[in-house]
Formats: C-alpha cells, sequence, structure tokens
C-alpha cells in the first residue's frame, strides 16, 4: 500500500502508527492554543484592543458558550495523547487550569477588579506552556524514536 512504511523498510523511518501518534499531539495542542488565543481576543475587546468593545459584555458569554467546552474537550484529548506521545501529563493538566478563564469571566466587575488581565495573563501563560511543552516532546524525542 501506497503511504505505509513497513518495520525494517527504509532505515529508521517512523512508522504510520507513530506519525498519527505525533498528528494527533499536534492537532490537540493546535486546537487548544487557538482556543486560548481566542480567549485573549475576547479579554482585549474589553479595552477595545485589537477589536472592538461591545458595551454589553456579551463577549464574556462566549467564554461560556465556546471557551469552555473546548478546553473540556481539548483536556479529555490531551490526557489521552499523553499516553501515547512523549509529552509530559503536565500538558493536559494545564490545560484543564485554563478553565480559571471562564471563571474570571463570570466574575461581578470584571474590568474594574481586573479580573480580565487575570484572565488574559492566564490564557497567555497557558498558550506559551502548551507550546514549550510541545516544542521539547519534539525535540526530545523525534518521531524516530516515539513508540
Amino acid at each position: 500500500m501506497a503511504g505505509k512504511i513497513h518495520s525494517g523498510q527504509g532505515g529508521d523511518l517512523p512508522s504510520t502508527i507513530e506519525k498519527g501518534h505525533m498528528l494527533n499531539l499536534t492537532a490537540a495542542i493546535a486546537v487548544s492554543i487557538c482556543n486560548l488565543v481566542y480567549a485573549a481576543v475576547i479579554y482585549l475587546s474589553l479595552h477595545g484592543w485589537l477589536v472592538a468593545h461591545d458595551p454589553g459584555g456579551m463577549q464574556l458569554l462566549i467564554h461560556l458558550i465556546i471557551t469552555t467546552p473546548v478546553i473540556v474537550i481539548t483536556t479529555i484529548w490531551l490526557y489521552f495523547v499523553t499516553k501515547t506521545t512523549p509529552i509530559s501529563a503536565v500538558a493536559w493538566k494545564l490545560n484543564l487550569a485554563a478553565m480559571l478563564i471562564p471563571v474570571m469571566s463570570l466574575q461581578t466587575g470584571v474590568t474594574y477588579y481586573h479580573f480580565d488581565i487575570v484572565g488574559l495573563g492566564i490564557a497567555v501563560i497557558t498558550a506559551l506552556s502548551l507550546f514549550g511543552l510541545y516544542i521539547k516532546a519534539v525535540v526530545e524525542n523525534p518521531a524516530e524514536r516515539c513508540k
């Protein structure tokens, strides 16, 4: 079959299963980071930075409608991905900590008490940390050694 690499063929090339695991890891991290960037943009909209400010505050409900379910789904996804890839189990736990983002949005006086800044900080730190864990997993464990 075209595209499949059989064991013993091609030297140290990874098998299709290993490529699939790394592709799954890449997709999970990418979806999670995109969601965190989206959450950061929502927080920035509270001050009119990057995007227009909505005085009604409806953008905070987006954290409940979109951000929260995506965090839950990617946390479960990362939990199972950490079982088959070289990324640390800290990845799914860190992604779960991103649940503080919608929690910060539900607080009374989000901008007055600077809960928006806290939520923005959580989104940025979590996204950068997930990216760092991903890079570490890829650099320290090239595809040839992922089993």
